[in-house]
């Protein structure tokens, strides 16, 4: 029973933590954007030259956090 409330509570903790900062520097490119070789330099083929990647999970916590702003604005209106 306390194992499933600490791994409930960490996973608390991460959707609050990708909430804030959904984005973390490309792995692939080190943030650059860019990938050289051998002095040509191109886009990075994994984050298309942003130098960003999401999290794990950061798209579906954003959508859930707007479907419940929606939700909310919606019943506000409602009544």
């Amino acid at each position: 029973m306390t194992a499933i409330l600490i791994i409930l509570a960490a996973v608390a903790v991460y959707a609050v933590f990708v909430l804030v900062k959904p984005d973390k520097a490309c792995g692939k490119c080190s943030g650059w954007g860019l990938k050289t070789r051998r002095r040509r330099s191109k886009a990075c083929s994994r984050c298309k030259g942003t130098g960003k990647q999401f999290r794990l999970g950061a798209r579906l916590v954003h959508g859930g956090a707007a479907q419940a702003m929606k939700y909310m604005r919606e019943r506000r209106e409602g009544d």
